[in-house]
């Protein structure tokens, strides 16, 4: 195989990796969350935020070393030496566990709240708090997935500010990405000092991946590339209106295609 060819095979596993892991997490998390009763679930215990932190550290850890891996992988094929150890300062446990408390208690407000309102004797608030309960759940299982993402998307960070053979990155996005995520991959190769490459919202598969000499961005993200470079060009403004106009249209085609589903 081609150095370009071991690149883009390098890319496409880790994309298909980091997808799987998230969404194997997501199901897990959902699977422990209908075990746990409302009650359990709002009043969110010591044990039980751990049992939350438990599932997602172990998916974070998984994709932090799937990043690892990748880029040594995209490094060697390009270049023919794998990246030194002294790429990755190491991950930060404290900081994300506290990242996935957080977002316990944050997806879980709306539980909390509800249990104040009504008593577990009416029907009525039955209802209501299974559904908020439901709701909760699916917000907290996206979310998790989201963290565990996080653990790749760390690595490659890393090694973008360590690694001197990184000369820029580029956005591969997911099948149905943002307004925000398209207009970053319409940028194509980009040397990370222009553009912040590191924010992502909840359910997005998109990816900043590192570029070196001697390899090009992959023919398909090159093609959404393209794609979305033609709608940034024939989108009016310039500057900060420009960019709001692209993200509105884009955003509102994406929801009506989504409604029709």
């Amino acid at each position: 195989m081609s150095r370009q060819s071991d690149f883009n095979a390098a890319a496409q596993a880790y994309y298909s990796t980091q997808v799987d892991i998230s969404e194997s997490l997501l199901e897990r998390v959902a699977s422990w969350w209908r075990g746990l009763s409302p009650q359990r679930a709002a009043e969110g215990s010591s044990a039980v935020v751990r049992e939350f932190q438990a599932l997602v550290s172990s998916s974070r850890t998984r994709s932090y070393a799937e990043g690892v891996k990748f880029h040594n992988a995209a490094r060697e094929a390009a270049t023919g030496e794998p990246a030194p150890e002294s790429t990755w300062d190491g991950r930060d446990l404290a900081a994300e566990a506290g990242q996935s408390k957080t977002s316990y208690y944050v997806h879980t407000a709306p539980l909390r709240e509800e249990m104040k309102r009504g008593r577990l004797d009416d029907p009525e608030f039955l209802k209501s708090l299974d559904e908020t309960m439901e709701s909760a759940g699916r917000n907290l299982a996206r979310d998790a997935g989201r963290l565990a993402e996080a653990g790749g998307r760390d690595a490659l960070a890393e090694a973008r500010e360590e690694d001197p053979d990184v000369i820029g990155w580029y956005r591969k996005t997911d099948a149905d990405p943002c307004g925000f995520c398209a207009m970053l991959a319409s940028r194509g190769g980009a040397f990370t000092k222009y553009m912040e490459p590191d924010r992502f919202h909840t359910g997005c598969h998109c990816q900043t991946l590192p570029l070196f000499r001697g390899v090009e961005i992959p023919a398909e993200d090159a093609a959404k590339r393209d794609e979305y470079l033609a709608r940034w060009n024939a989108t009016p403004g310039s500057g900060a209106d420009q960019v709001k106009a692209f993200q509105q249209e884009f955003n509102a085609e994406r929801k009506a295609r989504r409604d029709e589903q």
